[in-house]
């Protein structure tokens, strides 16, 4: 059996020290080794590049920082094997090279330690994108508790993101809680009201209706996680958005193929990016199902 490995960049902020954590865990809780990585790179042109003494010293810098990570990791971890590593070149390039065989890739985000208001950088936003692998980007409350909350809809990606957030769950002994956000006009128009009303209930019923038996389809897998769905009105950025503040972790899918070798993240995906009050997991979908889904 072949021996999964969660990859984590980390560039010396409090965010990637949360990540390098939040990995370890992860890893302890999926037998896993972890990969920390720390790609860096001088924002001039190559030929311009410092070298010598200025060129050690940068490297000497970087290798102390995946020292100290490993640091961190072992704390959470001990029995986690853990391999730091720093390398020149440009961070996403670097992650996602890395992640290509890997079962999970992990990002911090800017700002505060886990700070709600933590903005994702440039490099966590394209390999949240990009990657070949489901990614977790670390931020929200110091402490998240709460169930694993998976975004559900009648797509192939939302599938996948069942599928992940279950076994999650059943890693972590963590309830699911899935929710179909139903989207609705602000107010009807005065005439024919009741009607309309009526027709936007009956909808809303049958979505949630759909959901729920799409995750019971989904829980058959994972028979030892208790679960529940819910019907949310809203857009499903902001009903997510929402109740990230109650979990643990909130899992959605990928949408779309990327410009290069991986998926686009959905708007649903972005919006908890830099919302969300704890951390995501994006979901892959596999090719064939998101073409039978599409096509």
């Amino acid at each position: 059996m072949t021996e999964e490995r969660i990859v984590v960049g980390i560039d010396g902020t409090p965010g990637s020290s949360a990540a390098v954590r939040w990995a370890a865990a992860a890893a302890a809780r999926r037998r896993a080794t972890v990969d920390i990585l720390l790609a860096y790179h001088w924002r001039v042109p190559a030929f311009l590049a410092p070298r010598g003494d200025l060129a050690d010293t940068a490297r000497e810098l970087a290798e102390m920082v995946v020292v100290d990570g490993a640091r961190d990791a072992a704390v959470v971890a001990p029995d986690v094997e853990v391999r730091a590593e720093a390398v020149y070149g440009q961070p996403a390039e670097a992650l996602l090279r890395a992640a290509a065989d890997a079962a999970l890739l992990v990002v911090g985000t800017r700002g505060r330690p886990q700070a709600v208001g933590a903005v994702v950088g440039s490099v966590s936003q394209q390999v949240a994108a990009h990657a070949p692998c489901p990614v977790a980007v670390v931020r929200g409350r110091p402490d998240p508790t709460g169930g694993v909350l998976v975004g559900v809809d009648d797509s192939a990606s939302a599938g996948a993101a069942l599928r992940l957030g279950f076994a999650e769950a059943q890693r972590s002994g963590d309830d699911l809680i899935a929710v179909r956000a139903i989207e609705a006009p602000l107010s009807p128009p005065a005439f024919g009201s009741p009607p309309l009303l009526r027709a936007m209930d009956e909808a809303a019923h049958t979505l949630t209706e759909a959901a729920t038996a799409r995750v019971a389809a989904a829980a058959e897998e994972f028979p030892g996680v208790r679960w529940e769905c819910h019907g949310d009105a809203g857009e499903a950025g902001d009903v997510l958005g929402d109740r990230s503040a109650r979990a643990r972790l909130v899992v959605v899918g990928s949408r779309g193929r990327g410009g290069f070798s991986g998926l686009l993240l959905g708007s649903v995906g972005l919006r908890l990016l830099h919302r969300a009050e704890c951390p995501v997991l994006i979901a892959r979908t596999d090719p064939d199902e998101e073409e039978a889904a599409t096509g």
